[in-house]
């Protein structure tokens, strides 16, 4: 081998060991495609949405509010949460009146009270939201940026499940949502 292959390797080499040191510290512990999540009641008009490839959009022509509830597992315990993830299509961008968004939400179990974790939430339209185009995919993270979402899981006192909500108010905009992760 020459010694500018071997220079080329040993850069590549490098380049493969930094993502995994990333990944050492933050790890998904939990995810769900949006398809697998099941469609909450009252918000939803009869055939608004399809579901397809794990994928939940609009149908063509509808407009309205979806929201879909994903329960976190119960054998998460004691996991340090960091940050929620959500993978989205906004036609319009974040500027528009269209949106998707996640939050992580919990139920005190000893009464019933739900409150959605402070930091805790995701929108395509957040200031620092990734674009996705009309036609592509994009995953943002809950938090500002340099905030974490800094919480301990209590499955002893509360249920936790994600809330997916997309709303669209212009039936021409593509609006869908893939899915959501948790990393700690």
């Amino acid at each position: 081998m020459n010694k500018t292959l071997i220079a080329l390797l040993t850069l590549l080499g490098i380049s493969f060991v930094v993502p995994n040191v990333a990944l050492a510290q933050s790890q998904v512990i939990w995810s769900s495609n949006a398809m697998a999540c099941q469609p909450a009641g009252a918000p939803i008009k009869r055939d608004l949405h399809d579901s397809l490839a794990g994928r939940v959009r609009f149908k063509e022509g509808k407009a309205g509010n979806i929201a879909l509830i994903c329960p976190i597992s119960d054998d998460l315990g004691n996991s340090q949460l960091r940050s929620l993830f959500l993978t989205y299509r906004d036609g319009d961008g974040k500027e528009g009146p269209s949106v998707v968004s996640a939050a992580i939400r919990r139920v005190r179990r000893s009464d019933g009270h739900v409150a959605t974790l402070p930091n805790g939430n995701v929108s395509s339209n957040d200031l620092n939201a990734t674009n996705s185009g009309p036609n592509g995919w994009a995953t943002h993270q809950s938090g500002a940026t340099g905030i974490s979402l800094n919480h301990v899981l209590d499955l002893d006192n509360y249920y936790y499940y994600v809330q997916i909500n997309l709303r669209r108010t212009d039936e021409t905009v593509p609006l869908g949502a893939m899915g959501v992760f948790l990393v700690n």
